[in-house]
Formats: structure tokens, sequence, C-alpha cells
């Protein structure tokens, strides 16, 4: 259980730390002056390039060995920590998963060296196989995993880079509530979940020493990263005896079936014995250790101040956005973005100059996040393809003790086998206005990540495509969701139009911050300059900036990912004309899943072929 696979399970929003409609304070000077075929995501135009094997084997053959082998990976992914395994699969049986011991997995350069050999090997194996004779689904597996295998293996020389502590994304901040949505279906997953607190310690261990490490070699984070991560912990652990985790449990054991009272009884003790004695403790000594370290960081700005940071952040925006642009195409789309966002706004405001005054004071008429979620559920349905009635979704507040921390919303991914059963966190801390949440619940329940993961699923895929997560293209379409919803808001037609461009805007704006920080060297004075331009006060650029050097390439994944799904909408368009139908878009994009967009791009040629 690492980096990669609590980003891969939980799914959630960065949050808005800024003055809304802080771009449209700026703007105002400037007014002054065919049916398609449900298994189209499979299909391909063979463009992505693949080693020239001729494989002795049937195709019959290949087809099953290739089976097999995605079937060993896959159960080599979700085995690996019990979290992963407990979030991923409800009936482990039907799946050939034996019951194992509980395991939090471990986070050390000797487990990141373990990685890289199972790219290779995994790349190696995939080699071995004729391409054209796999089924159509097996070639879109074998694209998506042999490129991100390959590009596993960029990270080579930037190990010791790898950071799974954060502010807001970092695993001391999403194992709380890791821990408290934990499955328990019966005894055994109760017994499980006891002993993985209890494994707390020596899990957090191995993370302080990996830190040691960094810190020797002078790659430590910044103090102002640390001091909110010593903050946030503190936090957590402020009241043990009430902690969050003691409290959830006690409500959440008297669900658990076959559990005699005497029984819960026991386990509600063991939990808080656990609690109290590990977790609580395990907490407070990450906080000493990281409070240990401060100041033995040699780098106060972005990743590109660092010997081979540059480097490792060009790696890290390609595999968490699964784009393949260059990062100063990157940069280059940005630009031309946000100039092409701001004069479509100003034109906005030129010819209706009071839309300017409604989208600073807007009132959404679903104000509660369940009505927003149920008026967001019916009205998407001429746009995008049917899902069942039969989908849950239960809408919890996120702790006390985590609000600080948490984003105003986000979603927890489902089993695989229990997909129908959702959770969305609402995060009621008064730094977030819940009233105007209807868009987020957008980005989070329809049409954004609870739809496209519950859409995905109902398609059968294979098991492996539970495991593979391609930030990019989940977090890109929740930016996509986020927008569209705007039209659905009850606003009036202008005012939605100024909201969706000044939310595009800004999240632009936040990417061309998090490269100009981390990739071209921008200190907060500079950044400051920039984002003047823009209308940002110095306080809002301070905590810009301080957010891009904590968590270096996070906004990337919605701001790019969203232009990269803009860009196959736009080619749709283009080559479809008359025939572009925007709801078999969106059935072939959802279709295809979570994969590296120049894969994705490769079937949208065979998917307008297909049509035309």
């Amino acid at each position: 259980m690492g980096y990669i696979d609590y980003e891969k399970r939980y799914r959630k929003r960065k949050p808005k730390k800024l003055a809304f409609l802080a771009l449209l304070v700026c703007m105002v000077a400037v007014v002054g002056m065919v049916v398609y075929q449900k298994q189209a995501g499979l299909f391909s135009q063979g463009t992505l390039a693949h080693p020239n094997v001729k494989d002795s084997r049937s195709a019959k053959e290949a087809q099953r060995d290739f089976d097999n082998l995605m079937n060993q990976i896959f159960k080599e992914e979700i085995t690996d920590n019990s979290i992963t395994l407990n979030y991923t699969i409800k009936n482990k049986k039907a799946y050939g998963i034996e019951e194992e011991e509980a395991t939090l997995g471990g986070f050390s350069m000797e487990e990141l060296r373990n990685g890289l050999m199972v790219s290779e090997n995994r790349v190696a194996t995939l080699e071995t196989f004729d391409y054209d004779k796999l089924t159509k689904e097996q070639k879109l597996i074998y694209d998506i995993v042999y490129l991100m295998s390959k590009q596993n293996l960029e990270s080579a020389d930037f190990l010791e880079y790898a950071e799974c502590l954060g502010p807001t994304t970092g695993i001391q901040a999403q194992l709380p509530v890791f821990f408290a949505e934990y499955n328990l279906y019966g005894k055994a997953d109760v017994e499980k979940y006891i002993k993985l607190l209890n494994l707390v310690p020596d899990y957090f261990g191995q993370i302080l020493d990996f830190q040691k490490m960094k810190s020797e070699k002078g790659i430590f984070m910044s103090d102002t990263t640390a001091q909110a991560i010593i903050e946030q912990c503190s936090e957590f652990i402020k009241e043990p005896e009430s902690n969050y985790l003691i409290t959830v449990f006690e409500k959440k054991i008297k669900e658990v079936d076959g559990l005699t009272e005497k029984e819960q009884s026991q386990f509600i003790q063991e939990n808080k014995k656990a609690v109290l004695e590990k977790v609580v403790p395990a907490y407070s000594r990450l906080v000493e250790g990281l409070t240990d370290l401060k100041g033995t960081g040699k780098n106060e700005n972005g990743l590109c101040h660092l010997e081979k940071g540059k480097e490792y952040y060009e790696y890290l925006v390609k595999s968490t956005t699964g784009s393949n642009r260059s990062l100063d195409e990157i940069n280059a789309l940005l630009d031309e973005s946000i100039t092409k966002l701001k004069k479509d706004m100003a034109q906005i405001m030129a010819e209706s100059p009071e839309v300017y005054y409604d989208a600073q004071d807007v009132e959404y008429p679903y104000e509660e996040p369940e009505e927003a979620m149920e008026h967001l559920k019916k009205s998407i349905q001429n746009d995008f393809p049917k899902l069942g009635d039969d989908i849950n979704c239960q809408i919890k507040e996120v702790d006390k003790s985590l609000e600080e921390s948490m984003s105003p919303a986000f979603y927890l991914t489902p089993a695989i086998d229990s997909y129908k059963n959702n959770v969305v966190y609402i995060n009621r801390s008064e730094q977030y206005d819940l009233t105007k949440a209807f868009t987020t619940i957008g980005h989070e329940g329809y049409p954004g990540h609870l739809y496209q993961t519950c859409y995905f699923n109902s398609t059968n895929p294979a098991p492996i495509r539970s495991i593979i997560n391609v930030g990019g293209y989940t977090e890109g379409w929740g930016t996509y969701a986020e927008l569209y919803s705007y039209d659905l808001a009850g606003l009036d037609k202008e005012v939605a139009k100024l909201l969706k461009k000044n939310t595009l805007a800004t999240l632009c704006i936040y990417a061309k911050a998090d490269i100009g920080v981390n990739y071209l060297g921008w200190d907060n004075k500079k950044l400051q300059e920039y984002l003047a331009d823009f209308g940002y006060k110095k306080s809002h650029s301070r905590a810009i900036f301080d957010s891009m050097v904590a968590e270096p390439g996070a906004y990337m994944e919605y701001t790019l990912g969203y232009l990269e799904i803009e860009n196959l909408l736009e080619r749709a368009k283009e080559k479809l004309g008359d025939k572009f139908v925007l709801r078999d878009f969106h059935e072939f994009f959802l279709s295809v899943g979570p994969a590296p967009f120049a894969v994705i791009e490769d079937r949208l040629a065979g998917w307008i072929d297909e049509i035309k």
C-alpha cells in the first residue's frame, strides 16, 4: 500500500482556496476596451506502436494466455495491501482470492525498486504476444498495460523523489477515511480491520525512514509543507478518546451481520484500544519525526530547484495526467486557453454588463447536496447514456477533526462487484459554502465520478481495468462534468456561461502556476506578479504557491485532463459534422474507461470511421 495504490482508490477534489470570481475582478477593465455500437470504445486504428512479434501460439491459445496473465496481474495488485483488496472486491472467492494476512504494504526504496522489476517483467512478458492474435478488448487492455508499465520504468532515476505525504492528498490525511469506510462484510473483516490498525506504527515508521533518507539527500520537503502536515496530524489526534475512528466504528459494528452483542462489545473495546495505543501514538510519532526534520530541507521553492527535480516533474505530469504532451506544449496550450477564455468572458460582459454583478451573488435552486444529486441524476439523461435506477449513493459528512485538510467534497470508488453502493463525502467546514455546492456535486456525483465509475462498471469490464488509474482521464472528466452542470443549475444562460468560463480559466491559471513554480523556476514573487494580472491578492498568491510546492502536479490532472477531453470532443465534431451526437461521444469515452489519452485517441479514430 503506497502512493500509487491510494491514489487509485481515492478520487477526491482539490480545495478551491481562492476567492470565488477572482478572475472577474480584472475582467471589468477588459470590458471597457449514426447509432454507434456498444463496443465502439474498443475500435482501433492500430496507430500505437507494438513489438513486431510472431508468436507460435494459435490465436485461441494467445488469448487464453493473455487473459491468465491479466488475471494474475490483477490478483498481484489488489493483494499488495488489505485496504486495496477490501475496496476493490467484495466477494474474494468469486475472483479466486484466498484470505491472506492483514497488511498495509510498505513504503521504502526497496519497495519502489521491486515495483520497477515488476514493470520490467510485465513489459517483457507482453512483448511475447502477437498483438494481432488478440481480441479487440484484449488489444485495448494490452495497449494500456504496456504503455503504463513502460512509463513506470521512466521513474528509475527519481525513486527517492517519490512522496506519500502531503497536506491534502497525503496518506496521513487519507488513511482515516480509508479506515472509516473499510467494508465490514462479516466477522473476518472486523478482525482484519483491527489488525490493520495495529500495523499503522510500523507503516508510519517506514514513511519516516523514507523522509530521513530524503533529508540526508537534501530533498526533504519545505518547512511550510512539513508544518501543514504536522498541524493536520495534530488536529486529527487532538481528542483521542473521541477520535473519529472510535466513534465511527461504534456505529458501523452494529450493522455487521452475524455478531452477538457480546462480540460487538468486545470488538468495540479492541478497536478503541488499537486507536488509542497504536494509531494515535503513530500519528504522534510522525509529528515528532517531521518536527525533528524541519529545517533540513534545502529547497523552499518548486521541484525544479532540486538536482533532478525538473526531470521528475516532467515524469510526474506525464504519469498522472496520461497526456503525452511535453511541458512546453502544455504551457503553450494553457496560455492559449487563458487568452481565449479572457476574450470570451470580456465579450459576454461587454454585451451584458449586468451579468458580471449577477454572477457574483449566484443562488442555486438546489442548496442541499441530496437535492442537487437527485436533480442532476434526472437532468443529464438527454446527453448521457442511461444508467440503471438502482444506483445508490449515501452522502456523509467529513468529521470535524479532518475538515481543515479535506476537500469540499470527494467520492470513494466502490468495490467492482458492489458498484451500485456509493459514498460521497461533504465537508461542512466554514471555509466552504455548501449552498453553492451544486457544481461540486456535478463533479463528484452526476455526471461526474459516481456516474463515470458506475457506468464503466456496468459494461462488465475485465477485473484488471479496476486497478488502472489515469488521473487525467478521471479528474478531467470530473472537471468536464462540473462545467456541464452549470447549464443544469437553473441559472440565467449568460451567467452560467460566464461562471463556466471563469471556473475553467481559474483551473488553467492554477495549472500554469504549477508549471511556473515546479518547472520554470518561479519563486513566490514571480508567481505574485503573474497572478496580479488576474486580480489575485498577495495572500491568495502565497496560498497557491505553497500548494504547488507541497503537491506538485496535483492540479494538472483536472486541467490538462479536461483540455485533452475537449480536444477529443472537438476532433469528433470536426470529423463527423452533422453525424456528431454528444450522447454517443459520451458513451464512447466512458466505455473506453481509464486509459492514457494516446490510447483513447487511437480508439476515437476507429469510432469516427465506424460512424462515417
